[in-house]
């Protein structure tokens, strides 16, 4: 008995060892935060994908604002640990792959296909302005207030994205298919 406790206290001095060398190398630590991210990114492009085909676009793109602000609110509220940046981290792959898939997805959806190419111009115009102005409001808030403050703008902003998206995507999508229910063929006897 007494041999296993001291093997368990072993144990535990290693794995607390093990932790601090993990943990005294930043740079190693980042690298590994970004591949992670870049494996879930690239992994989670083709599940959102492959669901957009599945579930309406605009609940996932929604869904996927969520986990932005769900992410922002994490940075905020989570203790500074190496596996909280992996949670945030994660979450910022996963957000980012539901973003870049489903955008220009749903925005193709949105408009008659003859409006696809000034749609999407509008879209990237639209999305580079924003990232713009919002890195100067988040720079400016950091600066002035404090991180907390400037992943809670983020927040706010993430979760206003989500729902309406929502609103929008919804009330589009019923005035298009009801434009479709008005052009189907009678059916002749």
């Amino acid at each position: 008995m007494d041999t296993l406790a001291a093997d368990l206290v072993k144990g535990v001095k290693d794995i607390n060892e093990c932790e601090q060398r993990r943990t005294d190398h930043p740079a190693q630590n980042a690298v590994s935060l970004y591949i992670l991210h870049n494996v879930f990114y690239a992994s989670f492009s083709f599940i959102a994908g492959w669901f957009a085909d599945w579930v309406p676009k605009n609940l996932l793109l929604a869904i996927g604002y969520a986990l932005g602000g769900a992410m922002a609110l994490a940075i905020i509220f989570l203790p500074v640990s190496i596996w909280t940046f992996a949670l945030i981290f994660i979450s910022g792959g996963v957000y980012v792959a539901i973003e870049e898939t489903l955008e220009d997805s749903l925005c193709a959806e949105l408009v008659e296909e003859n409006h696809h190419g000034m749609a999407f111009g509008v879209l990237a115009t639209v999305n580079g302005v924003g990232d713009f102005i919002s890195s100067i409001i988040v720079g400016a808030l950091w600066s002035a207030a404090g991180a907390r403050i400037a992943f809670a703008y983020s927040a706010v902003l993430f979760f206003c994205r989500s729902a309406a998206c929502r609103a929008v995507a919804n009330s589009k999508m019923r005035e298009r298919a009801a434009c479709m229910v008005r052009r189907q063929p009678q059916v002749t006897r």
